[in-house]
């Protein structure tokens, strides 16, 4: 066996295998052998038809079959030969097997890992974001929770305003024709809550129960769907129903109803709630921080990434963004043309991603850092919690693959502290203060 490798990039190679007569001839004699012991012929006893008769009815079927074997098996030992590792399988092209048997040949083209080195990250400095919890933002989580315990009530003796929640009938067209997406019955909205059409929804206000509206409005001009963006339409509105928000007070009444009796007083909900707010603000620190540290990391090494790492990101992200659309309601037509219309940006994302995962693995070989049995269980809880399924559910669904399932969870859990150790390791710099001028002096 002969092979040649031909570096098409740093990340895929090329090798192109030939196999000589006298190996071919050695596989298809063990093949024709094979077929001879239980091949059914008729005239003759099983494995005592002639060789000549064997060859003449499965010449082609053994043909097939010896060919495939040895484009298995010659690529294997051309991947040991040259310590490649690849991460797809390969392909196969400019096969060659003549009728005399005299020549296999194929070329194998395939991916492999990029090699690169990190010399330094300690020279990395991040922004020092402030943790420190004020007032304000404790009470406007507070206020968020006393909305999310607002009654609805239906009314009838005045037009609608800015807070009610309209249930209405629509059907919009354009230039007099209805279009696509365009209508609905039994549509919730609240007013001024900017989920509508800018246009449309200030028109909302003021508008009266069981009574029906044309309403003109203009679509913005970076609509996602290009042929209503910028274009007038005219919108028949029903108004089915009227319904206002009403707000309990914030008092110890709502903070032991929103415990579930295991708050007593305010004071005690509000306690719960700063410590609410300073974790989400310390996760969120640390989500910026550790989003500068890859983007600092990216910056200090440049290799090409495989095209196959790159490609299945880019459909994993694409199948997670089209179900997440499509769980709130989108319709179908709609999740394609806003994935189309952001399918740079997810390439972009992607390719980031890999280019991350790759540095990340770098790193946790060169400092060492490894998973723990109880990390790896720890994490498997967190992901039973995010996915929402039940644990036998995800066995099942990995059955056979547990080993596939087990790698996933320890690759996680090292990215995971990888990130920890190296955020521990770089320095921080304090946010500069922009400090306002002094208008008066500045005046004088």
């Amino acid at each position: 066996m002969n092979v040649a490798v031909k570096d098409i990039s740093t990340v895929k190679k090329q090798m192109v295998i030939d196999l000589g007569p006298e190996q071919i001839d050695k596989e298809l004699g063990k093949a024709y052998e094979k077929f001879r012991k239980k091949a059914k012929i008729k005239g003759f006893r099983p494995g005592k038809a002639p060789l000549n008769v064997i060859k003449r009815l499965y010449q082609d079927q053994v043909r097939m079959e010896v060919m495939e074997e040895l484009v298995q098996d010659a690529y294997g030992k051309a991947l040991q030969e040259h310590k490649f590792s690849p991460l797809a399988p390969p392909a196969i092209e400019n096969l060659s097997f003549p009728e005399d048997n005299s020549l296999l040949s194929f070329e194998a083209t395939l991916e492999v890992l990029p090699e690169f080195s990190i010399d330094s990250y300690d020279d990395i400095e991040l922004q020092k974001y402030s943790v420190e919890v004020d007032v304000a933002e404790v009470d406007a989580e507070m206020d968020k929770l006393r909305q999310s315990m607002a009654q609805f009530k239906t009314i009838d003796e005045r037009p609608s305003q800015e807070g009610d929640t309209l249930v209405i009938d629509f059907v919009g067209r354009l230039d007099g024709v209805e279009f696509e997406g365009g209508s609905a019955e039994g549509f919730s909205i609240e007013v001024g809550s900017g989920r509508f059409i800018p246009d449309l929804e200030r028109q909302l206000a003021g508008l009266e129960l069981d009574q029906s509206y044309d309403l003109e409005a203009v679509f913005p001009d970076d609509y996602n769907k290009a042929e209503l963006a910028g274009k007038k339409t005219l919108f028949t509105v029903e108004v089915k129903s009227i319904r206002e928000k009403e707000v309990p007070e914030l008092d110890d009444d709502l903070a032991n109803q929103i415990s579930g009796g295991e708050m007593e007083t305010l004071e005690q909900l509000r306690e719960k709630m700063t410590e609410y707010v300073t974790s989400s603000k310390a996760s969120e620190v640390k989500n910026k921080n550790t989003e500068e540290l890859l983007s600092c990391l990216r910056s200090k090494v440049d290799f090409e990434l495989p095209e196959c790492m790159v490609s299945e990101e880019k459909e994993r992200a694409l199948t997670a963004t089209r179900s997440r659309f499509l769980s709130q309601g989108i319709e179908q037509k709609m999740v394609e043309q806003m994935i189309t219309a952001n399918l740079e940006r997810v390439a972009e994302d992607a390719a980031n991603t890999v280019k991350n995962t790759l540095l990340l693995e770098h790193l946790a070989d060169l400092e060492k850092i490894e998973s723990t049995p109880d990390e790896v269980s720890a994490r498997f809880q967190r992901f039973i919690q995010g996915s929402g399924e039940n644990p036998q559910d995800v066995f099942e669904r990995f059955k056979g693959r547990e080993g596939e399932l087990t790698g996933m969870l320890q690759r996680e859990v090292i990215m995971e502290k990888t990130i920890e150790h190296l955020l521990g390791k770089v320095s921080y710099k304090e946010i500069e203060k922009v400090v306002e001028a002094d208008t008066d002096a500045v005046a004088e």
